[in-house]
């Protein structure tokens, strides 16, 4: 009887070890769907001499997918406030000098990010009838008419949208013909793109003719008639020529824009990325990512629906009005903006880094 007590004793208490082990186990294994990293942005400003100097800059958000806490803008001399942008409730901060600057002028803003991979989610304080009208560069109807109806498009089959802009594009920015984005493996000689057929020399040439004419016809403008047209660009066309036709086809759809991570453990972010999502009633809005999808095939079918974390989101929307911003709107805000004297100037430089938490 006391050999049998024993007995049961010793598999009643290896039972609660291995339980327990377990419990430890799952507790203290990472939570694999998010990500926390700090972001820094930097913007160095060249002196003014005297002149009138103010920059804005996009602010990061909380929402349903990511949580942004320490912000924190250091700009020297410099006085700062932070603005609501009405349009789509993103914020901004304005940094200004009546004065200007006499030398050289570092504006860092950082923020920690706690990100997640996330799918379909509901938006309760966004109302998606404001995303079913035209901007500037994203207009509806017309020609996205044409090519609903001549490809049978229709708003029950939002991945044969998807499946349709993907194949209808190609992604490259080549700016000449030494860029890397104008050879193999991006864009071949024997090959044509986009409604109008055009090769890359075209491609280049339109590149080059909107870049003497502060024209928009040309990739990474967001420009959904030249993404239809050429076919060959970056994610702000991919995702512009999706959000025509899925409001054409009277299907709400947003315009997200941020910056990928990379997956080292710190290091420099080369530049934005966008993305968008539509909404489905009922069911909340879906994330997209066509341009991601193309440059990694094996991922087509997941970046339809599902977003991973390793990005920020900066700001959602287009044509933006900022106070005080001599341009009426501004087709994205991403990088910087800066006026010197009421003027648009370039005179800065910007740059992006991260660090994981």
């Amino acid at each position: 009887m006391i050999q049998n007590f024993f007995l049961q004793f010793g598999r009643t208490f290896v039972l609660l070890l291995t339980l327990a082990s377990l419990f430890i186990f799952v507790s203290c294994t990472p939570n694999t769907n998010k990500r926390s990293f700090t972001f820094i942005y930097n913007v160095e400003l060249e002196p003014s001499n005297g002149k009138k100097i103010e920059l804005w800059l996009p602010v990061p958000q909380s929402n349903e997918v990511q949580k942004i806490s320490k912000l924190n803008i250091k700009c020297e001399d410099l006085s700062y406030e932070i603005k609501d942008e009405q349009k789509h409730n993103n914020k901004y901060v304005y940094i200004y000098s009546n004065d200007g600057i006499s030398k050289n002028t570092m504006v860092t803003m950082t923020f920690n990010v706690e990100r997640y991979e996330h799918q379909n989610i509901n938006c309760p304080a966004v109302d998606p009838s404001k995303y079913l009208g035209a901007s500037a560069l994203v207009p509806t109807g017309k020609i996205f008419n044409s090519i609903i109806q001549e490809n049978k498009l229709n708003n029950n089959d939002l991945k044969g949208l998807y499946d349709f802009v993907l194949s209808g594009m190609h992604y490259g920015k080549p700016e000449s013909k030494d860029n890397q984005y104008y050879k193999e493996p991006w864009l071949s000689s024997k090959d044509t793109y986009g409604l109008k057929k055009v090769s890359r020399d075209k491609v280049v040439e339109l590149y080059k003719k909107a870049k003497a004419t502060d024209g928009s016809y040309t990739f990474g403008n967001g420009n959904s008639l030249y993404a239809c047209d050429i076919g060959v660009g970056n994610c702000t066309d991919y995702h512009s020529y999706f959000i025509s036709l899925s409001r054409t086809m009277e299907i709400p759809a947003r315009f997200h824009m941020g910056f990928s991570i990379p997956d080292e453990k710190e290091g420099k972010v080369e530049g934005y990325h966008c993305w968008a999502d539509y909404y489905v009633e009922g069911g909340g809005w879906y994330p997209v990512d066509i341009s991601e999808a193309d440059k990694d095939p094996e991922k087509i079918d997941y970046f339809f629906g599902n977003i991973f974390y390793n990005r920020v989101e900066m700001i959602v929307g287009r044509d933006f009005k900022l106070e005080g911003y001599e341009e009426e709107t501004i087709n994205l805000f991403i990088y910087p903006l800066l006026e010197i004297d009421d003027i648009k100037s370039d005179s800065f430089k910007k740059s992006f880094s991260y660090k994981n938490l």
